[in-house]
């Protein structure tokens, strides 16, 4: 059984290719449909890597995700081991069942700020000779964040409406939000109730319908 590669260090840049040519390599990705979807999903961080951790492609997303998981490293980024212990699990069930098509799924609490989805699995792409690791990363809080900012424009929140829809979509209780802000009970019920009515005019729903 071969040795799991050690821990790699990359920076974000595909090396010695012309504009052509990466122009090229995108459009065989999307041709790919194991990378259609998630290619197109904007708010994925796509990582593409080679099995002994060379990077192949890093989009913007991904480049964020990395840099909140090693904030030391400020020039040359290194692939965390959060994400390189799942490339190595990937690795290794490959050598122990070479006839059988794995795919890998881990969440990881990284810490209060970071819950960070990881999906991994082999793809083969014309332009490279070996299969090579497909990672897809999703920092759930940080999409929730998007979500949330998106909501507070669409509705029309006043200021202490945001603040209060802030902590309601991240599954705080009246009783929390209202300590937390240090309001009545009764304020935060208002504040929801005049939320609530924002939300069904904008979403245009009839005011019997629970949301």
């Amino acid at each position: 059984m071969k040795n799991s590669p050690s821990m790699p260090d990359f920076t974000p840049v595909f090396p010695q290719s012309s504009c052509n040519e990466l122009s090229s390599f995108f459009s065989s990705i999307k041709r790919h449909s194991l990378l259609l979807d998630v290619i197109e999903d904007l708010l994925n961080g796509i990582l593409l890597l080679t099995e002994q951790g060379h990077l192949i492609y890093l989009n913007h997303y991904a480049q964020q995700i990395i840099r909140k998981l090693n904030p030391a490293d400020s020039i040359e980024m290194v692939l965390p081991k959060e994400i390189w212990h799942i490339c190595q699990a990937l690795i290794q069930s490959r050598n122990l069942f070479p006839n059988q098509r794995w795919l890998m799924e881990s969440e990881v609490l990284v810490d209060t700020d970071i819950v960070l989805h990881i999906r991994a699995q082999w793809i083969n792409l014309h332009e490279i000779e070996n299969p090579c690791l497909l990672l897809v990363l999703k920092d759930h809080k940080y999409l929730m964040r998007n979500v949330i900012f998106e909501e507070t424009q669409k509705y029309g929140l006043t200021a202490r409406e945001r603040e209060i829809w802030w902590l309601y979509r991240a599954n705080h209780s009246y009783k929390d939000i209202a300590n937390e802000l240090g309001i009545t009970l009764h304020t935060v019920k208002k504040h929801i109730k005049s939320i609530r009515a924002k939300q069904k005019t904008v979403l245009n729903i009839d005011e019997e319908t629970d949301l």
